[in-house]
């Protein structure tokens, strides 16, 4: 059983928005000519190794066949995501990619629906809606008008978007089966080092794995950072909410990310808000309130 309160969760997944927002940030310092899929692979490789410590001494990485298989599949589910969307920002742009990963909170609220039926999702489909509604806003503002995105990135992402989306409830579920009383660090050990190794395959299929020739002192410090905080800091905090909160208020916080990097826009470069901005940013505001206020979890059942 989950330790941490409801009040405990929401406020992990607070500082989850505060570290994904910032990674944007420390992403950018990485040198830009080397193959983005490594570089994915070596993050979640990184994070996956500052947790086997603690969980070696603490006898967290024992587990059966069944919750092997488990692990396997929630990190191919992470490596296709992040596989598709360095693939569809070949071929289309960030606001893209941004404006349809607005969806997989909606698509996570769906999948809980089949995977969790006694979620109690009925209250939250309005506030999911309007924090949804409010993203587009926030995230729209930058695209070129009149130009349609690729139907191969969109496609492509979309698959990469589901894959997401199934994860949380997708652990929830298995959290209450084969990796019942896994701890959140075990949980994000094994699911990463999973996603990594699926990446690693697909850079020695793409040849992507030269790239790493041009890695440097200074990349390979903010991968650290990356991996200790943007990594392996939201995906233990992810996997400490998953059952305490319902998983699609979980990812909704993805929003919250997005109005603070809106924010750091306004107060930090002093970019001037639009109306829409204003508005989205208070449809944010409330849509997460009442996610929040809705957010206990109810009981998987067995």
């Amino acid at each position: 059983m989950n330790p941490v309160s409801v009040t405990q969760a929401n406020l992990g997944m607070l500082l989850w928005a505060v570290l994904i927002a910032a990674s944007f940030f420390a992403a950018a310092q990485v040198g830009q000519a080397i193959d983005p899929v490594l570089l994915t692979a070596l993050r979640l490789l990184f994070s996956a190794l500052l947790f086997a410590p603690l969980l070696w001494f603490k006898g967290g990485i024992g587990m059966s066949l069944a919750g092997l298989r488990d692990h396997a599949l929630l990190g191919l589910l992470l490596a296709l995501y992040f596989g598709s969307l360095f693939e569809a920002l070949r071929y289309t742009t960030a606001v893209n990619t941004g404006t349809l990963f607005t969806l997989v909170p909606l698509l996570t609220f769906l999948f809980e629906g089949w995977l969790l039926p006694d979620s109690g999702q009925r209250r939250r489909w309005l506030p999911m809606l309007v924090a949804a509604s409010g993203a587009l806003l926030l995230i729209l503002k930058g695209g070129a008008p009149g130009q349609l995105p690729s139907l191969y990135a969109i496609t492509v992402y979309a698959l990469g978007c589901l894959a997401m989306a199934l994860y949380s409830p997708l652990s929830q579920r298995f959290k209450a089966g084969n990796l019942q009383g896994r701890s959140p660090a075990a949980m994000t050990f094994c699911n990463m080092l999973f996603g990594s190794l699926f990446l690693f395959a697909a850079c020695l299929a793409s040849g992507g794995w030269r790239s790493a020739a041009l890695l440097t002192g200074n990349d390979l410090a903010w991968l650290l950072y990356l991996a200790l905080f943007a990594t392996l800091a939201t995906f233990w905090l992810l996997h400490r909410a998953i059952g305490v909160i319902a998983p699609s208020t979980v990812i909704s916080y993805v929003y919250l990310s997005t109005l603070l990097l809106t924010l750091f826009h306004w107060l930090w470069l002093g970019q001037a808000p639009y109306a829409g901005e204003w508005l989205g940013a208070l449809l944010v505001i409330l849509g997460m309130f009442g996610l929040v206020r809705g957010s206990r979890s109810r009981a998987v059942p067995a």
